[in-house]
């Protein structure tokens, strides 16, 4: 049987001071924070079909070693049973941005769909790291026959498309 690493989970609640979080000791002072839904809207949009809604959980999801305290959450595709969680509010807006920027480009897609045009591919995970969406194709080949070569902002690596936004 494999042991596990004793990772010390972190039970304190959490507020807000200058977008950073701060451990609260007062249940009630906690209480009225979360109450308070602007104190926990990080940003939500929405584009075309999809919305993007990101939060401040008020605890922390991860563990003492890698804090988790945002959440972000795609509605309108398959990923959105899949919230991503960040440490700090410049990661939740970077993943914020990154989900939106996937929307747009879908929302696009589909338009193209309608208007007959044909640059579909299948992705099996979107990803968001600085400066870059990065779409896991099923296969090297499908990337290369979704896109041939690099173009602008776009570029295939292995079976992942890219698209820089930085």
């Amino acid at each position: 049987m494999i042991e596990l690493p004793d990772i010390p989970r972190d039970s304190r609640r959490y507020t807000l001071k200058d977008h950073q979080p701060v451990v609260c000791d007062d249940e009630s002072t906690w209480r009225a924070f979360m109450n308070d839904g602007a104190n926990l809207l990080v940003a939500q949009d929405t584009v075309g079909t999809f919305t993007v809604v990101t939060v401040f959980l008020g605890f922390n999801y991860g563990n003492v070693d890698q804090p988790r305290f945002f959440q972000t959450t795609y509605f309108g595709a398959d990923s959105e049973n899949r919230p991503r969680y960040t440490e700090t509010w410049e990661e939740a807006l970077l993943q914020h941005l990154g989900k939106v920027k996937c929307a747009q480009m879908l929302t696009d897609f589909a338009a193209e769909q309608a208007a007959g045009i044909d640059r579909s591919f299948k992705f099996v995970d979107c990803r968001v790291v600085p400066g870059e969406l990065q779409f896991v194709l099923e296969s090297e080949a499908e990337a290369i026959r979704a896109l041939p070569e690099d173009q602008g902002d776009w570029q295939r690596r292995g079976r992942i498309l890219v698209f820089n936004f930085s």
